[in-house]
This record gives C-alpha cells, sequence and structure tokens, in this order.
C-alpha cells in the first residue's frame, strides 16, 4: 500500500483478480477512484507517490531464456500515473535499456513534479509529467552509487573497482571531486544516504569490526565517526524519509530486531505507533508531509499483516486493509525462538513454529532453510511458515552459518560451505529437534526455496536416514555448472556487479575443486531414498532450469521417487499469486502423502 503526500489518496496491489491490478482510492470519500489496466507479463514491485496526484509503480519483466541451461533476465521499470486518469509514463522516458536500468534515488525533490534517478554511472533529474530525464552528472567507469541532497543537488558519489578491490567515495561540490573515503581491503562497504542534516553520509561497513555498524562519513572531509553498532548482530537496512531523502534509522538484524534512530522527530512518530500495538512488529510504511497522518503495517509472526491509517489528529487507528482476511480470527502456528547446539558447539540461531493446539506428543516436521544462502529469515510473518504449521506441521528454520545479520565471522563461516558446514547446521537443527520430543523423528521433511531447494535435494541425498521426503523450489542441484552460468541476470535492481562469478568463486568454490562435484546432488541420485517433489519457473532469473530437469532426470535413471512441476512464466520468487496456490496445492498434497 501506499498513502499520498496529502493524505487523500492510497493505493494498493490487489490480487483478488486473475491479473493483479492497482487501486487508488479516495480516503474520505471511502471510494474508488481508479483502477490502473496494467501492462501485461509486468509484475508489481512497488508502489510511491511522488505527491498528490502521481503514483509510481514499480514493474520488474521476465525475459525468458531459451536454453534450459541459462538464467532468464529479469527486468526492472517504473512508471507514473495520474490520479485522474491518462496513460503511464515510462521513468525517464528513454530506450527500454537505459529505463530498466534506473532507480528513484530521491522521491520528493524541492523542485516540483520531479524525481532523482541514477543509473549506474548517470544521474537524470526526471519530470514525472513527462518523463523526460535531462543528465544532471557522468559519473565514471566505477561509479555505483550517488547521494544527493532534497534539492536534488548532487553531493556525492561512490565509485567501485571490483578488478584491484578499491572502493571510494568523493564530495561533490559543483566540478570538483573530493576524495573522502577510501578502502583498499576487497570490503565493499554501501553508503545509504545522508545525515538528517545533511553533513554527512551514511555507510554501512565493518571497517575492522567483526559486525557490520553505520559509520557517519562527513561531507567536510573530517574524520568518520561511528553513528550505531550493536554486539552480536549486523546492521543490515535503513529507514529513510520520503520527503528529504534522509536516513532517519538503521535497522540491526540479531535474532531480534530492533531500530538505532537518527533523527529524533521519527523516533518519537513510530514510537506513538508501536505503543497501540503492544507486542506487534509495526512498520511505518509513509506519512503525509505534514506529518499527521501514517500508514502503518503491523503484524506478528502468528498475525497476518494488517494495515492502519494512522491520524494523530484525531488519535485513531483505523483498518485500510488486510493482506489474508480470510485468516482474520484464525488460529495460527505458535512462534518461538531459539538457539541449538551444532556438533562443534557453535550456538546456531532459528525460529520454530508450532502447529495450532499440539499437544506434548511429537509431531511431523518441515525443516525450512533459507535462499541465499548470504540471506536469513526474521521473526514476521511468512505465509508458508503458517501455511505448514496449518496443516499439522512442526516447522523450524535454522539460521545457519553463512546467514547473514548474525556477524562477519558468522556469514563468512559459510563460505565455500555448501553441502557441508552449512548442510551440517542443517542436520544438526534437526536432531536437536528430534532429542527434545518437539519432532517425529520418523516424520520430517525439508523443503526449501533457491539456496534452500539445494539444501533440501542435499539432505535427502547425504543424510537420507534423517528424511521421509524432499521439496526443491527453483533449488541448484549441479554447483560446477552453477559457477559456469553467465552473469548478471538482475537488471535495473540496485546495483550491478561485474565480479559476480569472483564473488561466486569465493562463496561457492573453484570450478575445478572436486569437492563441487562430490556435494552436487545431481552425482548423488543413487544415494536418495526419500521422494523428491521438485518446482521450477520457466522464467527463473536466478537459477537456471536445468538444474531442476538435470535433477529429475538423474532420479528418473536411478528409479528414484520423483515428481517434477514446471510452473509457466514464473520467476524465481514465484511472484505470481495462482503460482503460489500451485505451490501449495502441490506441496499439501505430496506432504499428505509422504510424510
Amino acid at each position: 500500500m501506499a498513502l499520498s503526500t496529502d493524505g487523500r489518496w492510497v493505493a494498493w496491489v490487489d490480487q483478488t483478480q486473475e491479473k493483479p491490478r492497482v487501486i487508488i482510492a479516495d480516503v474520505g470519500a471511502r471510494k474508488v477512484q481508479r483502477i490502473l489496466a496494467l501492462p501485461e507479463r509486468l509484475k508489481v514491485r512497488g508502489l510511491a507517490w511522488a505527491d498528490g496526484g502521481t503514483l509510481l509503480v514499480a514493474f520488474s519483466q521476465t525475459s525468458i531464456t531459451l536454453v534450459a541451461k541459462q538464467a532468464s533476465r529479469e527486468y526492472f521499470m517504473t512508471i507514473a500515473y495520474d490520479v485522474g486518469g491518462g496513460e503511464g509514463r515510462l521513468l525517464p522516458d528513454k530506450s527500454a535499456l537505459e529505463s530498466a536500468f534506473a532507480r528513484v534515488i530521491l522521491l520528493h525533490s524541492t523542485k516540483p513534479h520531479t524525481v532523482m534517478m541514477a543509473s549506474g554511472r548517470i544521474l537524470m533529474e526526471v519530470d514525472t509529467d513527462t518523463g523526460a530525464g535531462p543528465i544532471v552528472k557522468f559519473g565514471a567507469d566505477h561509479t555505483v552509487g550517488w547521494a544527493v541532497d532534497r534539492t536534488g543537488r548532487p553531493v556525492a558519489r561512490e565509485d567501485w573497482d571490483w578488478i584491484k578491490g578499491a572502493y571510494r567515495v568523493y564530495a561533490l561540490e559543483g566540478e570538483h571531486l573530493r576524495e573522502i573515503l577510501r578502502q583498499d581491503d576487497k570490503e565493499q562497504p554501501l553508503v545509504v544516504g545522508l545525515l538528517p542534516d545533511g553533513s554527512a553520509l551514511v555507510l554501512l561497513a565493518n571497517r575492522g569490526r567483526p559486525y557490520r555498524a553505520a559509520w557517519a562519513v562527513p561531507l567536510d572531509g573530517s574524520p568518520i565517526h561511528l553513528l550505531a553498532e550493536e554486539p552480536g548482530a549486523d546492521i543490515g537496512a535503513t529507514l529513510t524519509d520520503p520527503y528529504s531523502g534522509a536516513i532517519i534509522g538503521v535497522l540491526v538484524e540479531g535474532a531480534t530486531n530492533t531500530i538505532h534512530w537518527l533523527d529524533p522527530l521519527a523516533q518519537q512518530r513510530f514510537d506513538r505507533v508501536q505503543r497501540a500495538f503492544p507486542g506487534k512488529t509495526v512498520g511505518i510504511y509513509n506519512w503525509t508531509a505534514d506529518g499527521q497522518r501514517v500508514l502503518a503495517r503491523v503484524d506478528s509472526a502468528s498475525t497476518p499483516p494488517v494495515y492502519y491509517l494512522v491520524d494523530f489528529a484525531t488519535h485513531r487507528a483505523d483498518i485500510v486493509a488486510e493482506e489474508y482476511p480470510r485468516l482474520s480470527g484464525v488460529t495460527l502456528g505458535e512462534f518461538r525462538e531459539l538457539t541449538y547446539k551444532a556438533r562443534d558447539g557453535t550456538d546456531i540461531p532459528a525460529y520454530l513454529t508450532l502447529p495450532p493446539r499440539k499437544g506434548d506428543e511429537p509431531v511431523p516436521m518441515v525443516v525450512l532453510p533459507h535462499g541465499g544462502p548470504q540471506a536469513r529469515d526474521f521473526p514476521d510473518f511468512d505465509w508458508l511458515v503458517q501455511f505448514l504449521a496449518s496443516r499439522g506441521y512442526a516447522v523450524l528454520q535454522p539460521q545457519f552459518r553463512g546467514s547473514t545479520g548474525f556477524g562477519e565471522g558468522f556469514e563468512k563461516a559459510g563460505f565455500r560451505q555448501w553441502g557441508g558446514l552449512m548442510q551440517d547446521d542443517v542436520t544438526d537443527g534437526v536432531r536437536a529437534m528430534i532429542d527434545q520430543k518437539i519432532a517425529d523423528p520418523h516424520h520430517v521433511a525439508i523443503v526449501g526455496m533457491s539456496y534452500g531447494g539445494y539444501a533440501a535435494l542435499a539432505g535427502a541425498a547425504f543424510t537420507p536416514e534423517l528424511y521421509s521426503c524432499a521439496v526443491s523450489i527453483n533449488g541448484v542441484s549441479d554447483l560446477p555448472r552453477l559457477l559456469d552460468e553467465k552473469a548478471p541476470s538482475m537488471i535495473g535492481s540496485m546495483r550491478i556487479y561485474s565480479n559476480i562469478q569472483d564473488v561466486m568463486e569465493e562463496r561457492i568454490g573453484k570450478r575445478t575443486d572436486s569437492k563441487l562435484s562430490a556435494r552436487s546432488p545431481v552425482n548423488a541420485a543413487a544415494n536418495f531414498r526419500a521422494p523428491v517433489l521438485i518446482l521450477y519457473g520457466s522464467g527463473d532469473g536466478v537459477v537456471a532450469n536445468d538444474q531442476s530437469e538435470r535433477m529429475a532426470k538423474a532420479l528418473t535413471a536411478a528409479n528414484k521417487p520423483v515428481t517434477i512441476v514446471k510452473l509457466p512464466d514464473e520467476d524465481h520468487w514465484l511472484s505470481r499469486s495462482d503460482t503460489r496456490l500451485q505451490m501449495l496445492t502441490e506441496i499439501e498434497r505430496f506432504l499428505k502423502d509422504h510424510l
């Protein structure tokens, strides 16, 4: 959802029809103003109001490869729509490829009907009425980011030479560049924006610490200083003021998530809303220009998200939408945070969701390793977790080594450990739940997407005695072949990394490493005992279809039970509602038969 700058309009993505729609409604009149007919084959990725009458819709489109061993590509773009009607306008109104690389970096410039957009080394001032996007600045060959003040004036540039491992930040003074940060240690920090007073950039980086912290990089060249850190957890995300573009808070991503505030007024606004929803996670999506109305998303791990329109003047919080209205009043799974010991004594964080009305006896369990693997789960509402819990299964989400949010050492411990230490951490989590009488040892499944799909196949291949069945969704089966695939496949996302092959070798291993073949489930089909369900999207832009298809062929050749389901025109994230329903239906049937 998105609330307009004047509070008059609210827009949301409606998934109740055969095709997704964007609906714009008048808040005061409580009536629909406009329903956007969206372009074919485009998927909505986000909504934002540029002003009181112009809605920006972020889309992506999958360019499906015709070769199974190559990943598809995902192109992102932004289109502006007027509340009063008319056709949408591509921002910027340039070639499809140029627009696919551009992203909004300042939503509300002080210049009317203007947003600032960046496309690699190019910075543009884009007119939301016409789509015209004149170039404001050209960067260098290695430019990856820009910072602008609230007027849209460029104040800093970020360069990253991945070959040399050289990272530079320059303050911009007209046409003059002044270097204010230099790092040559292969770490690529991230400039995320300006402090509220505009005096310094906010940088997320370790800078010799074991955990990622937030730093201030003064534009005048004075020494860098620490803004926020949290022992035992990384700072991994930020909160941005949509009107000034300033960073108003940073998110600590440990086992539980907290916010370090950099703007007292923003903290006061958040605290007032949070007090109204004790025990819930409150995400403030938008607020009006005068700060009197706030659109808040409220949920918990066991409560579906509900959107509230909070009016500070009237002291009211009215429900404006529910993401899962049919779950209102339904008892969902009980969520717990825990740790368990890995075989080497390391504490592994995890989340456990128990089925509603679970008694004292062990129950069938699904272990659900996350994707990435440089990613993590969060203690928020998860539709797949709660779906599985509603079917009577306990769900374990292990934050195995290699996961982000728990420090550099914890993350790097997973490098080159596909099928090794990372898999052992998942296995040790299952055994811990069996030892604690939570999981029935004869009824354990492993289910995962992307890297989690690899972990599911690896679990069934290398610890076949542990699992009753396995489900891989867009999963990897052949590690050397994964390294052969060309990248990048994400076009127009936050950044384009030319060094993706080097990154993959650092994190997975070299193509010539014999361990990779040995840890590839496609080469271990004879080891499988449990039935396997493989689902994959034909338009996957991250993992090539070949990874799923060859795994299925190997299992079939080894006379192992396997079911393969191709999801037409679907991407890596299963973005379409009908596809997710198909996936859940297939998983429900499969687990009922085998778990």
